[in-house]
């Protein structure tokens, strides 16, 4: 707290908004300890430290609602590997802090799909029952589980007037009946391992429920589910709980989340405002605007196209709030659509430099989304680290350009040892701020044995252009020769349309010196 206040004091021009915030997040944690009908509310308090000898069941009150072995204690302080925290070989290796203090409990959702066997339920007894028509603040936190082969929905908590017992079962580890009442807003499948997922809701009481269960109240076709880890086949699905809350909403006034101020590139979308259910009215608009685009949804998706403020307005329990969020739009990223190199030795000329002979390296590329770029710089280098300048080209500024540059200041070798070089275009914005092409090679034999190999990636074909060629050879990352061309022409075109798109290998033959050239090729 100390720390806090000495925090605030630094940010004199921010102060007030600070202090806003601060007196939001104390009047929850206040109500959420004063006034939350959870009991052991973040699993903290035990009477036996997790443990194979000590059992690691739920702490008390909390208890499983079957006489089978399913749900788990993890705190840090055990010496048991199982159940510590943050690391934990329940099921298998897995890893996660709590999202407050030192514990939390686990249990499976779902195992051995298709069966309905395999559900763990976790129940407790409220410190006072529910009243009738009164509305209650329901939270609780979920993370999926590292050594969980699948992820599900129906991730639940069901609030009743009678402990919901499973002994009376068959296998006493089946799908217990009863209609759960909160769910992760939209019932969708969660698969975050590293985040702790909030689920909440605004529950009207019915009168009397004063016990609290967690767990999958439905059957396997009834659930949806994914696989994750496929290694791991463990054949469950198992999420860790913790921070669970019921709180009467008459103690605090829950208010409208908009949710965090974001940046997108145009065409991408946003996510506004929050997942909580049961929020008895609401009304998202335009800032400045009058118009309603939703008076359904706590939270949705949005793509707009120019920077956007929304206004969320709702009313809980007969408390009106609103709040902001605002979305700033970017211009699209600069994207290289095309990147290849040709070659051309003393023998040919290129079209695009006014009909200069010789030994060249022409890098040919097109740009998209060009806005704001002042020029590009050509890049070479001999090793693929390394990189020197040695051109720049002036930005045409259009939505969709072509460009050229020709490397004329090819190196010499002193024998016939072949020369690879690597190229790259680096885009420069006004305001300094700059981006990579990928980096493309080609290999020259000393410029009298030259090979051009293009376009590289290639799609329907791709051109083979040399002297005394005996046999190319394409070959698959397993070495397996997939396509060969005995005794090619000078121009000689492949067609690759029957191959698969990824990397191969060009094994190129001469028939003077016998030498191997091998080059990377890319089929998109």
């Amino acid at each position: 707290m100390k720390n806090l206040i000495n925090f605030f004091n630094q940010q004199r021009a921010f102060r007030p908004l600070l202090v806003v915030l601060f007196l939001m997040f104390c009047n929850f944690i206040l109500a959420q300890n004063q006034y939350n009908l959870v009991p052991n509310w973040s699993f903290e308090n035990y009477t036996v430290c997790p443990s194979n000898l000590g059992i690691a069941s739920p702490p008390p009150p909390w208890h499983l609602t079957t006489n089978k072995y399913g749900g788990v204690y993890m705190n840090a302080c055990s010496t048991d590997p199982k159940f510590t925290v943050p690391v934990n070989t329940w099921g298998a290796f897995s890893y996660q802090y709590a999202h407050t203090g030192n514990g939390y409990l686990g249990g499976d959702f779902l195992h051995n799909p298709g069966i309905n066997f395999g559900r763990t339920y976790i129940q407790t007894k409220l410190i006072d029952s529910l009243k009738n028509n009164r509305r209650y603040y329901v939270e609780f936190y979920v993370s999926l589980t590292n050594s969980s082969q699948y992820a599900c929905n129906n991730v639940a908590m069901g609030l009743s007037k009678n402990a919901i017992w499973q002994d009376t079962l068959v296998n006493s580890w089946g799908v217990l009946s009863f209609n759960a009442q909160v769910y992760n807003y939209g019932n969708p499948v969660i698969t975050d391992t590293m985040n702790w997922v909030k689920i909440s809701a605004v529950y009207i009481a019915q009168g009397g429920e004063q016990f609290l269960t967690f767990g999958n109240f439905k059957k396997d076709n009834q659930t949806n589910y994914i696989t994750v880890y496929p290694s791991v086949n463990t054949n469950r699905t198992s999420y860790y709980l913790d921070d669970v809350s019921v709180i009467p909403l008459d103690s605090f006034n829950l208010k409208a989340d908009a949710g965090r101020d974001t940046t997108i590139h145009i065409g991408d979308s946003a996510f506004i405002g929050s997942l909580t259910n049961g929020i008895d009215s609401i009304k998202w608009q335009i800032l400045n605007t009058n118009v309603t685009i939703d008076s359904i949804r706590p939270g949705f998706w949005v793509h707009p196209l120019a920077n956007t403020c929304y206004v969320v307005t709702q009313t809980v329990n007969g408390f009106t709030s609103s709040d902001t969020v605002c979305v700033n739009v970017l211009p699209l990223p600069l994207k290289f659509t095309n990147y290849e190199l040709r070659f051309m030795n003393g023998s040919g000329q290129f079209p695009s430099n006014g009909g200069v002979r010789g030994g060249f390296v022409e890098n040919l590329w097109h740009t998209a989304n060009e806005v704001n770029v002042s020029h590009f710089y050509v890049q070479r280098s001999l090793n693929g680290k390394d990189f020197t300048t040695i051109g720049k080209v002036k930005a045409n500024g259009a939505s969709y350009n072509e460009y050229s540059f020709i490397d004329n200041s090819l190196l010499s070798t002193v024998d016939s040892r072949p020369l690879t070089y690597y190229y790259r275009i680096v885009s420069v914005d006004r305001d300094g701020k700059t981006s990579f092409s990928n980096v493309k090679e080609i290999t020259i034999n000393n410029q009298q044995q030259t090979i051009s190999i293009y376009p590289n990636p290639a799609k329907n074909y791709i051109n083979v252009v040399g002297k005394n060629l005996k046999k190319i050879q394409l070959l698959d990352c397993f070495g397996r020769v997939v396509l060969q061309v005995d005794h090619p022409t000078e121009r000689q075109i492949i067609d690759t349309r029957q191959l698969s798109k990824g990397m191969y290998f060009i094994n190129i033959t001469h028939t003077q010196t016998g030498k191997l050239q091998i080059q990377k090729l890319v089929i998109e």
